[in-house]
């Protein structure tokens, strides 16, 4: 049976938890169903100017992604969408990685497809990922020769040249490629 991650998992740099959650398969109860989907595309957030804790201000809206590692982000966005994301870092630093990808049935190529496939809304906000016996990230790799892209994040309008965005290449769950990127991936550590 895979390991479910534990706090010390999701207690570090935002983007070494964002590769690391790449292959690891992301499972929500729902009744006496288990949906689970194999995370393939991520996106990592801190105090940058794209994040919802910019400038490292906390709001009622970001106040979670400041609190313990491990914990459910969930926000509603354009009045119609869900956005899924797992808080990192040391509590009082914000940080957390967004998932924008899962391999599923179907694939869910984009955040609010992602919540979509999940069953995820507002009301997951705040769960503990660690402890929550109906939401939970059980740990997976990459497959053998299964690459990992670091490339720009997409959908923002402001920190587009960060490189905060990881993808697995070859995946049908990633919501937009990044060929140049591809052409010359650079081998990052998971860790």
């Amino acid at each position: 049976m895979p390991r479910r991650l534990q706090r010390a998992d999701f207690s570090r740099s935002t983007d070494a938890v964002a590769r690391r959650l790449l292959g690891c398969t992301l499972c929500h109860r729902v009744g006496d169903d288990v949906i689970r989907g194999r995370i393939v595309e991520v996106e990592a957030y801190t105090d940058d100017p794209a994040s919802h804790a910019a400038d490292g201000r906390r709001t009622q809206r970001n106040s979670v992604m400041f609190g313990t590692a491990g914990v459910a982000y969930v926000y509603f966005t354009y009045g119609m969408h869900h956005c899924f994301n797992v808080v990192t870092e040391k509590e009082g630093i914000p940080g957390a990685v967004l998932i924008r990808g899962i391999e599923s049935l179907p694939h869910a190529a984009g955040p609010a497809l992602v919540c979509r496939a999940m069953q995820l809304t507002r009301r997951d906000n705040g769960r503990d990922l660690a402890t929550d016996p109906n939401l939970w990230i059980e740990a997976g790799r990459r497959r053998p020769r299964e690459r990992m892209i670091q490339t720009t994040r997409i959908g923002i309008g402001k920190g587009t040249d960060l490189l905060r965005r990881y993808y697995l290449f070859g995946s049908p769950g990633v919501s937009r490629r990044d060929r140049r990127a591809e052409s010359a991936p650079v081998e990052l550590p998971d860790q």
